[in-house]
């Protein structure tokens, strides 16, 4: 027996042995359930039982268990009979005896088909029942037999439970390989995920740099007009006072300095206006190595920017905006790219202007202070008393496409953006807004500090701690 491995193997044939060798009409095994339901005890193994059977059950508190535990002995129905014969229902009147319950346990017996009931123990704990019926024979279950079913059913305990401890073996190596054919097949699906990850990040970072060039040449398309509309005036203006003085010379070649003076100075006029413009138009390009971060101060990002606006703004009259700054000396420097931050400004001086158009009194006012919830951070606010917006606008402010902007007039990516370029400096953008009450937008950017390394040395760059 200890050669088998199987429990059902090895089960099957001492129910089929017993039932062959002792010649009775059924036999099965009670066994102890391992799982949750380990105090109670299960019908297994049935040969020449009907199928009602197939599903029965005995508690650990029952009588007959309980008799077979606490005796350790084989016990046969003729036994129960001849104490109920003898008047006993109950025994255990008196101290350190166990009462048992003799009735019950003969309506046990008869529901199991129980002739004869052989326990067997591992250790202390009873963990088998062998059940046998009738003989075919019509003969009694004699000393001897029960005394070589009880050795059988020691002997067999530990081969029992060998056989049975292989099954759950085989089981949870069973559920071992599943698990790993599972994670195996996870791990290629958080290969080709990731692979695909990759994939998208790339068609992002590629979509968000069209974007950018986009929006940069919808920029330089009306920078183009409004500066053409800039110097051509001046242009006209020298190129008239040039034809007047040719005039004046070919009709008198005689013609003094002194009589033109007046053509030559309206003429250096209106080059110093070229100039000017020309000047604007150079520092306003002159950026920062692209993509380069770098310590800026927002006083002068803010400034920089305004004559960029007023470009923009050329062909829409946007003229008279009363614009407030407030930024304290004392405001640190942030980390960022000119370029880009330019862009940002630049977008929500141009909303501003737009969301104020009509109004008679039209006024932007920008302040910046360290921010008192966590000092390595600037927030700037950018207010206009402009048409506001609603909670629906609000929500999608920040979407890709969405403008409120009449068509022709609105890209939809402006904000979108923003706030792209804001998170790509390690900073936040959020909006406050109510209808005719004006917008109010707020930017954080990180400080940009010194840090001292454990050498002594002074390190540049920027703490983020959001």
């Amino acid at each position: 027996m200890s050669k088998i491995e199987s429990l059902n193997h090895l089960m099957g044939l001492i129910v089929h042995f017993i039932t062959m060798k002792m010649d009775v009409k059924n036999a099965a095994v009670l066994n102890r359930d391992k799982g949750p339901a380990r105090r109670r005890f299960r019908l297994d193994y049935q040969r020449g039982y009907q199928k009602n059977y197939l599903e029965y059950f005995l508690e650990e508190s029952d009588p007959l268990i309980c008799f077979l535990t606490l005796e350790q002995l084989a016990l046969t129905r003729d036994q129960i009979k001849n104490r109920l014969k003898a008047g006993l229902q109950k025994t255990g009147a008196t101290a350190g005896v166990p009462v048992y319950d003799y009735p019950s346990m003969a309506q046990t017996m008869k529901e199991l088909g129980a002739e004869c009931l052989i326990p067997s123990f591992l250790g202390r704990e009873l963990n088998h029942i062998l059940i046998l019926g009738e003989k075919k024979s019509g003969g009694k279950y004699t000393a001897e037999d029960i005394s070589t079913l009880s050795s059988l059913a020691q002997e067999s305990a530990i081969a029992i439970e060998n056989a049975r401890l292989y099954d759950e073996a085989v089981v949870k190596t069973r559920e071992l390989e599943r698990i790993n054919d599972q994670l195996e097949y996870s791990k290629t699906l958080l290969v080709k995920a990731l692979q695909e990850t990759e994939v998208a990040n790339k068609q992002l970072q590629d979509t968000q740099a069209q974007l950018i060039h986009e929006q940069k040449m919808a920029t330089l398309g009306r920078l183009a007009a409004s500066v053409g509309h800039e110097v051509n005036n001046p242009l006209t203006i020298l190129s008239m006072n040039i034809s007047r003085a040719i005039l004046k010379y070919r009709k008198d070649p005689e013609t003094k300095i002194g009589d033109i003076l007046d053509l030559f100075s309206r003429m250096e006029q209106n080059i110093g206006r070229i100039k000017a413009v020309v000047n604007t138009l150079t520092g306003l390009l002159k950026k920062s190595e692209k993509g380069k971060f770098e310590p800026l101060s927002l006083k002068l990002i803010l400034e920089e920017t305004l004559p960029l606006v007023q470009f923009q703004t050329y062909l829409d009259n946007l003229s008279g905006t009363e614009v407030e700054f407030d930024m304290p000396g004392s405001l640190p420097l942030v980390r960022g790219d000119l370029e880009r931050l330019q862009e940002v400004f630049l977008n929500l001086f141009i909303n501003a202007y737009h969301a104020m158009q009509g109004r008679r009194h039209r006024k932007i006012k920008i302040w910046a202070v360290q921010d008192p919830e966590n000092r390595h951070f600037v927030s700037v606010h950018f207010q206009d008393n402009g048409c506001g917006m609603n909670e629906d606008v609000i929500k999608k402010i920040f979407n890709y496409g969405f403008t409120t902007k009449p068509p022709g007039k609105g890209s939809g990516m402006g904000l979108y953006m923003c706030k792209y370029i804001i998170e790509l400096h390690g900073g936040t953008i959020s909006v406050e807004s109510k209808p005719s009450e004006g917008t109010t937008f707020t930017i954080r950017l990180p400080v940009y500090e010194e840090i001292v390394t454990s050498s002594g040395e002074i390190q540049r760059g920027v703490i983020l701690k959001p």
